[in-house]
């Protein structure tokens, strides 16, 4: 090693051993300008369909399958509770920072962000528009269909955003071009026709897509056998504790004797008469009023002998499966299975995290917005938007630890030990995560 080294310095070359290989750096023209790969072969297409490169929706077609998810969302409690939960982790209040600009430019763009609030989603009645209300309707698409979609409006002079078109992410379809390999994105109309959309005025955001299909996927695609088992199971249970509420009357009615010179066919229409006067007194008697019969009349309560069915340990295993499928923390959903404070702390850290990670989604969409905004109106300022963190559990350790933290890169560097450019990067870096 140190021959080669000195070789190095001198200009020396030294024959290589024959115990060592030597490694060599291949010629850049070996690499391919154009990818040799091919489109994967799609085993859920039959083999005599027709390869017009489009790429087909995981699973169902969304026109089936998006009313479903909707109808899950709206109608079933957990499910309901659990989206609800999701939309508004990620809904925290959002603002937006300036950079590239003189501080007269700063206080245009300020202004011009300020009108395409006003306009950029919602109808004239709408109570609520602007970019806040379009990021939740991103979050309500996103984890109720897996995917949310739109199209920009420029105004008829293209001199700014007129308006945000939000699309039915079920008629949205996706073909690969196999020259440029992109997925370019069209249209499924009422008439079975496709029409192609403008990639530079489309946006499209699919939660959890992977690299060989674009679409996204719901979250609420592992929930409707675990839906169906729990409805079930609750009108199974509210049948059985109507039944265990109000206990089955058993009547016991000993025939009365046969009176002197009574005929056999008397007796017996006498007895009928009295059942039947009983049946009549018990069919039309209130919950609040008293049976007045006969003493030969007895009435007793029966129900089913052993143990009773455990309602409550199998319904929360049909909980459990609902909450897994929502990517949730129990107590999310008002659900509290006697978790401790350091593991409630930590399931709530890793749903803060799943929310940022969509909240960036969001976030690509606003900043475009806006962008594009500044770009029409010939503005040099470049904005950002931001987000408000979520409030921590743990807020007083992580500001204890900050301290602990500042303070030794402070003594550090007042010792000669740590750069204070570092030691400034590394306490930024660690604010934005207090």
């Amino acid at each position: 090693m140190w021959q080669q080294m000195r070789d190095w310095y001198t200009g020396q070359t030294t024959p290589p051993s024959n115990t060592l290989l030597c490694a060599k750096w291949a010629p850049q023209n070996m690499i391919p300008s154009t990818p040799l790969s091919s489109r994967p072969l799609d085993e859920r297409q039959p083999f005599w369909a027709q390869d017009d490169g489009y790429v087909p929706p995981p699973g169902l077609d969304p026109r089936t399958l998006f009313p479903l998810l909707r109808n899950l969302r709206d109608y079933v409690p957990d499910v309901s509770a659990g989206v609800w939960a999701w939309v508004r982790m990620c809904s925290t209040p959002m603002g937006r920072e300036f950079s590239n600009g003189e501080e007269t430019d700063i206080e245009a763009a300020g202004r011009i962000l300020d009108e395409l609030d006003a306009r950029i989603f919602g109808g004239h009645r709408e109570q609520e528009p602007g970019v806040e209300a379009l990021m939740r309707a991103l979050f309500m698409s996103a984890f109720t269909y897996g995917a949310f979609c739109g199209e920009v409006v420029l105004s008829p002079d293209r001199r700014r955003i007129e308006q945000f078109i939000v699309i039915d992410p079920a008629t949205v379809r996706f073909q690969l071009d196999a020259d440029a390999r992109r997925f370019r994105p069209f249209q499924l109309l009422a008439n079975c026709e496709m029409i192609a959309l403008n990639p530079a005025s489309f946006f499209y955001f699919g939660m959890d897509a992977d690299g060989l299909s674009p679409y996204g996927r719901s979250p609420l695609l592992a929930l409707p056998l675990m839906v169906k088992l729990q409805q079930q199971m609750l009108r199974d249970m509210a049948q059985a504790q109507h039944n265990a509420g109000y206990p089955t009357l058993h009547f016991k009615v000993t025939p009365s004797p046969q009176e002197r010179g009574e005929s056999t066919s008397q007796y017996r229409e006498r007895l009928s008469d009295d059942m039947q006067t009983l049946r009549d007194a018990v069919s039309h008697k209130r919950p609040d009023s008293n049976l007045l019969t006969y003493e030969n009349v007895s009435i007793e309560y029966i129900g089913p002998n052993g143990k009773g069915q455990q309602w409550t340990e199998s319904l929360q295993a049909i909980g459990e499966q609902v909450v897994s499928a929502l990517h949730l923390a129990p107590f999310m959903i008002g659900r509290n299975w006697g978790t401790t404070q350091s593991w409630g702390g930590a399931q709530y850290q890793l749903i803060v995290n799943n929310a940022r990670s969509v909240q960036n989604g969001a976030k690509r969409l606003a900043d475009w917005l806006m962008n594009l905004e500044l770009a029409l109106h010939g503005s040099p300022v470049k904005a950002e938007s931001r987000f408000a963190p979520h409030h921590h559990i743990d807020l007083l350790d992580r500001v204890r630890s900050f301290q602990t933290m500042s303070e030794t890169l402070t003594a550090l560097q007042e010792k000669g030990l740590y750069d204070a450019d570092a030691a400034k990067r590394k306490i930024e870096s660690f604010l934005r995560l207090v």
